[in-house]
């Protein structure tokens, strides 16, 4: 006999997120939670609406609350106002039934006491002691979470992260102003801040500005671009940084879009000492990064000079990331002269074309060989090695050859190491400040115009003042580290034989590479006439060879050059400092001698001593 199974209905499933919170549980059964019950008693009754509001507003100490529509009536109900509407209710409450068959209104009151005094509710403000801490942790550059870690530690009270910011919001507008500005208050700030040159040469002011309305066609100095269209332009400096740029002789400059929520370009100008540390000039805010705006940052750059009576800038060289915006300004203002494209981004492009160009079986090869092109020493040797260089490879990757002959030989081939002596390859210490200023003074937001005006005034101000407090100086002449007199030390140690040429008071040594220590004059000959038929025979014989130029005035040693690719990286090298050793031009420091002796110790116990008579 079978038995048939009773069927039950399985039940819908219901998340936790899905039951109601107001039920509890009570010996297996839902119950709801207990409402707060209020017990209404009937006061008065009045004849029309404006008498029963007259009462309600008279006793002062209601607020309006919401309103219930039943079938008695309308209710309109109040609150204690001694609560706040948002939080806990007082239990005294009032309420006025406009009833629905006639025109009267009925008061109808609580029968529980006020207790509004028993609700106790956090602080709404912070108090006046912990904005005081906060104000002075945000002029350290913290973020909200790094000032709540901060009061943490010191054991203040924390405010809610909704009240600080809101408080962040308010030191922000006192101090930087509103966020929104328009061009005419763009032009009244900047003719304020141009009318007379401050008398600290640490004071920042505006050296030049343009303000450009899209009816204003008729300057002749506006080129097409600017025509129909609002423009600002306004550069900020001090006396100070302008003194350095008329000493100056080569010229960074980059534009950066990271600063300005509007998306308008911050442009930096400046030099680099022969430490090869960056020295700022000033700093530009324009509307755009075409030409015309950097003309007239490199103009504004002269017209700062002019306003102090210093020297005009002249520089040798500008370098660059190779915009050909920058490229023609910079021709315009200061003529023909060499714009050094910068190693770092040439490469990353490069690299990039290579990938996407190449096998990836020959993408290393073809990256160490323009790495080893880069190396060229001067124009003459950069443009041999870069014939042999297309030769190679235009026989299995001639798409790339044409880019690269287009692009990097041709249009901008000013990338190899031998550019310049003392001329940087690179725009990374550019690049740097750009790093600093959104790290320490913006925290990586992004301002509007109205703001970072003001904050363009304390970042070139502090920039000023590092010389005058000794933090940082232009350096005329190369600081030998002890790094580099004990690298020059312990070459001059290694006996190298040196063969050497003496030239209108300039003597040039030839130096053997690397392990090697002796050369010939065969070889010297090789290098010096270039004898490469092959790209592989450049990477071999090119760096085989150093040459050291020495003048015959032993004070002036540091003058000396090499062509090794440290040297033109740093502008010094083991090789000039050795040979001052070697000719007793100078005297290495005695820490420069302080080379440890014996091997390396090895990782681990060291072992122990053996028994007498054992060899250890």
């Amino acid at each position: 006999m079978t038995t048939v199974a009773e069927i039950v209905e399985v039940p819908t499933y219901v998340s936790d997120d899905e039951v109601d919170k107001s039920e509890t549980v009570d010996n297996g059964n839902k119950k709801r939670a207990k409402k707060r019950q209020r017990n209404w008693v009937e006061e008065m009754v009045f004849n029309n609406t404006e008498e029963a509001e007259e009462v309600v507003i008279k006793e002062n100490q209601w607020s309006y609350h919401y309103t219930n529509t039943t079938a008695a009536g309308k209710k309109k109900f109040f609150r204690c106002n001694k609560a706040k509407a948002r939080g806990k209710q007082c239990d005294a409450g009032i309420y006025l039934l406009f009833e629905s068959t006639n025109d009267k209104v009925v008061l109808f009151r609580t029968t529980s006491d006020h207790t509004h005094d028993d609700i106790q509710e956090k602080p709404s403000r912070i108090p006046t002691e912990v904005k005081k801490i906060i104000q002075d942790l945000f002029e350290l550059k913290l973020k909200p979470k790094a000032i709540v870690e901060v009061l943490h530690e010191r054991g203040i009270a924390l405010p809610s992260i909704h009240q600080l910011n809101n408080f962040l919001r308010t030191i922000k507008s006192t101090k930087l102003g509103p966020t929104s500005i328009s061009l005419g208050e763009i032009e009244q700030w900047c003719l304020e801040s141009s009318q007379s040159i401050p008398e600290s040469d640490d004071t920042p002011f505006v050296a030049s500005y343009q303000i450009i309305y899209d009816d204003e066609n008729e300057n002749e100095d506006i080129d097409d671009d600017d025509i129909n269209e609002n423009k600002f332009r306004f550069f900020i400096t001090t006396k100070r940084l302008l003194q350095i740029a008329s000493r100056s002789k080569k010229i960074h400059a980059d534009a950066t879009y990271k600063l300005l929520w509007q998306g308008f370009p911050v442009l930096i100008v400046g030099t680099t000492d022969l430490d090869r540390h960056f020295h700022l000039f000033g700093m530009a805010v324009c509307s755009n990064e075409a030409t015309q705006d950097f003309r007239f940052i490199f103009r504004a750059l002269q017209e700062g000079l002019q306003k102090l009576n210093l020297e005009e800038i002249n520089p040798d060289f500008l370098i660059t990331d190779g915009a050909d915006a920058m490229r023609n300004a910079f021709q315009d203002v200061f003529g023909e002269k060499p714009m050094v494209m910068c190693w770092a981004h040439m490469r990353r492009k490069v690299v990039k074309k290579i990938e996407s160009m190449v096998e990836k079986s020959k993408q290393e090869d073809l990256v160490n060989d323009i790495e080893s092109l880069q190396l060229a020493q001067n124009e003459r040797i950069f443009m041999k090695a870069s014939t042999l260089f297309v030769k190679k490879w235009s026989k299995t990757e001639l798409n790339f050859i044409e880019y690269f002959q287009n692009e990097w030989l041709t249009t901008h081939n000013a990338w190899y190491e031998g550019v310049g002596h003392f001329t940087p390859s690179t725009n990374n210490a550019l690049e740097a400040i750009n790093n600093v200023i959104k790290k320490e003074n913006t925290l990586r937001e992004r301002l509007p115009v109205s703001r970072f005006k003001v904050l363009a005034f304390e970042i070139v101000e502090k920039w000023s003042k590092c010389y005058e407090r000794g933090l940082k100086q232009y350096n005329y002449k190369q600081t030998i580290s002890l790094e580099l007199w004990t690298s020059g030390y312990q070459w001059v140690k290694s006996n190298k034989s040196i063969l050497s040429t003496e030239c209108d008071n300039l003597v040039q040594y030839y130096i053997p590479a690397g392990n090697e220590t002796k050369i010939t004059n065969g070889e010297i000959d090789v290098v010096k006439k270039m004898k490469w038929y092959s790209f592989d025979q450049y990477k071999k014989k090119a760096f085989n060879i150093w040459s050291v130029t020495l003048p015959v005035d032993k004070l002036k040693w540091l003058e000396g050059v090499c062509n090794c690719p440290a040297f033109f990286k740093k502008f010094m090298c083991k090789h000039v400092v050795g040979m001052a050793i070697r000719l007793n031009y100078c005297k290495p420091p005695p820490a420069a001698k302080n080379i440890k002796i014996g091997e390396k110790r090895r990782r681990g116990r060291p072992a122990k001593s053996k028994k007498a008579l054992l060899m250890q």
